[in-house]
């Protein structure tokens, strides 16, 4: 497997001088790219760009870009759902500006999240409704990114605490589910992105097979998102100790080689037909590790490159 670059996500920012020396931080650090997350910049207000405060991101990064060749990517927020038929218009708007953000810095790949239902808020929707929902918007969208040099990538999610739960069902927990989704709406500019830390976590819930169902994703992912857990849910966990490193479960978007993850083994085994870009996601606590965690990111790919070449 080839990646065509290894970057990481951003931390949230201390003001536009915090932006600023956090990419310098990164650049440092290794990072050939740098993911960044939109809902933390304040570009967006009520589903649109806020221009004034567009003008002085975009003025920093570009900056950045140019001083230091550093890239980037972007991440949508977390709440953008096309799966929300009450809210519809604003989830769209939401999507849609992180597109049209990325396109005005040159950031060629927008990573969301796939819809969630959520529950009795749900309860009047059809799921077959909904899925097609996402689908139309998604297509819709992707007419503009297209346009843009951008790519949707959707991306896996994990049984967090609303799904262990049954608050939420999340079609994406299987990579393969989302790769059907995906090729059903069909169009050059969506494709998905594949969380392994998250597709290692929902095969320990679901009882799947890790590598069958990325596998089976692998022809549309588009972006690699790459972190390490312990591979435990938090089935039986105390919902406060979710996430938390002291007990172990959850995505505690470890640097790579920190848990316990087969990383080597599945980029052995899924051969994805283009060169992705993959962004090493660490938790907050993490980023003083970023110049080992993305060493650790390129000597997995080297190593599982070389084992391919010498086959």
């Amino acid at each position: 497997m080839a990646f065509r670059s290894v970057g990481i996500n951003h931390p949230r920012p201390d003001g536009l001088a915090g932006l600023l020396g956090n990419l310098e931080t990164l650049r440092a650090a290794g990072a050939g790219f740098v993911e960044l997350w939109i809902a933390d910049l304040g570009v967006i207000l009520g589903g649109r760009l806020d221009e004034h405060r567009l003008g002085e991101v975009r003025e920093v990064l570009l900056a950045a870009s140019l001083t230091s060749g550093l890239s980037y990517t972007v991440h949508a927020p977390l709440e953008a759902d096309l799966m929300d038929l009450d809210r519809r218009e604003v989830q769209r708007d939401v999507l849609l500006s992180s597109v049209r953000f990325a396109g005005g810095i040159g950031a060629p790949v927008v990573v969301c999240h796939a819809g969630q239902r959520a529950g009795a808020r749900d309860a009047r929707h059809r799921l077959k409704y909904q899925l097609a929902a996402e689908r139309a918007v998604l297509r819709e969208i992707g007419e503009e990114a297209g346009d843009l040099g951008v790519t949707v990538a959707v991306e896996n999610y994990y049984p967090d605490e609303r799904v262990l739960r049954g608050e939420a069902y999340d079609y994406s927990v299987w990579p393969s589910e989302l790769a059907d989704q995906v090729a059903a709406v069909d169009h050059p500019a969506v494709g998905v992105c594949l969380d392994v830390g998250h597709a290692a976590l929902a095969a320990d819930f679901f009882g799947f097979d890790l590598f069958a169902e990325c596998a089976a994703a692998a022809p549309l992912v588009r972006h690699v998102h790459l972190h390490d857990n312990l591979g435990k849910t938090g089935l039986g966990v105390d919902p406060r100790d979710y996430g938390d490193p002291v007990y172990g479960a959850g995505d505690l978007h470890l640097p790579p080689g920190r848990g316990s993850l087969p990383l080597e083994d599945l980029f052995r085994q899924t051969e994805l037909p283009t060169d992705p870009a993959c962004c090493v996601e660490l938790a907050p606590g993490h980023f003083a590790e970023a110049p080992r965690a993305l060493n650790a990111a390129r000597e997995i790919m080297a190593r599982t490159a070389r084992e391919k070449i010498s086959l």
